[in-house]
């Protein structure tokens, strides 16, 4: 096990925190600004359940998150489904071509929202197993 899999933890769900109450302030937190501070989160909560089981993933792009997750057990194939959507909005990783920002329409806040949620209860059950 991996030491520091609780500041991941508790980095994801200070992310989280953060975007929970973004979502009620939009003149400062932007679609694509909450969208970067969930996706922090949900990196942060997955990271550390795989750090917790002594793995990491080759990046951290959210496919490579799924896949990494695969090593634990895999993480449920709805919030994998969602995950990839959510990729679909933004590619920055250098590793890959096509580099492309798209802001992500309001409804996807919400949804990113409730997948970050199940995404930090996968992680604490994963943990706590």
């Amino acid at each position: 096990m991996m030491t520091d899999y609780k500041a991941f933890m508790n980095e994801g769900d200070k992310y989280l925190k953060t975007a929970r109450g973004g979502v009620k302030r939009p003149a400062v937190f932007t679609g694509e600004i909450l969208y970067n501070i969930i996706g922090l989160a949900i990196e942060k909560h997955v990271m550390g359940a795989l750090m917790a089981k002594g793995k990491l993933a080759d990046n951290h792009t959210f496919t490579d998150l799924i896949d990494a997750a695969d090593q634990v057990g895999g993480i449920d194939e709805p919030i994998a489904v969602q995950l990839r959507k959510f990729e679909s909005y933004q590619n920055i990783c250098p590793v890959f071509a096509g580099y492309h920002r798209t802001e992500p329409p309001a409804e996807a806040i919400p949804e990113m929202l409730e997948t970050a949620e199940a995404v930090q209860s996968w992680a604490e059950k994963l943990i706590a197993a």
